[in-house]
């Protein structure tokens, strides 16, 4: 190519940028994500995949953060939460043995109390929604502190636990049958 063709197109090409049809340059608008917060993170039970997202001109103290239910291409749906605390524990297992997953994703309050909550979502005929789960009973709560955590004590064994007042740490698996936690003992394999 002749330098005469490359300075005409070279031209051409600066007059198109410089023309009053240009969208204005956009200018960052959004504040960064603090390191220390959980930003985003994505699993999947088979083909249902989850991603959990704490925008990012959000505090890691308080805010919300969304699950993008997807399948394949295909947006199923969009939670959006309100937290109080940080993101912690997510994860999925086939707690109710239907062979679909459910989905879990726990908060922590900071401070001294450092109440947990967890939010528990499932794949019903009519689409991805919240799955209810039961609260501790009263004679469970004795002693309860805050400082909950979160995970799985076998393959599909959801598992709370947090530390008692003047005892020692509770242990609790949760029984979608009987849709109630029952003490147990620390598992043997807590993954």
């Amino acid at each position: 190519m002749s330098r005469f063709a490359l300075a005409v197109i070279t031209l051409v090409a600066l007059a198109a940028c410089g023309g009053k049809d240009r969208a204005p340059e956009m200018a960052q608008t959004t504040t960064p994500v603090d390191p220390r917060c959980f930003g985003g993170r994505v699993l999947s039970f088979k083909d249902l995949v989850a991603e959990v997202v704490i925008p990012g001109e959000e505090t890691c103290a308080s805010g919300t953060f969304q699950v993008v239910f997807t399948r394949g291409t295909d947006t199923l749906t969009t939670l959006t939460e309100t937290r109080v605390g940080t993101v912690g524990f997510i994860g999925t297992a086939d707690v109710d043995g239907d062979g679909r997953g459910e989905f879990f994703v726990s908060t922590t309050e900071e401070g001294d109390a450092a109440k947990g909550m967890l939010f528990a979502y499932t794949e019903t005929e009519a689409g991805m929604g919240r799955m209810m789960l039961a609260d501790l009973d009263s004679a469970q709560s004795v002693g309860y502190t805050g400082h909950d955590r979160f995970g799985f004590g076998g393959a599909d064994q959801l598992v709370r636990a947090f530390p008692r007042a003047g005892a020692d740490t509770a242990w609790f698996a949760y029984s979608h049958g009987e849709k109630k936690w029952n003490s147990v003992a620390r598992p043997a394999w807590i993954r």
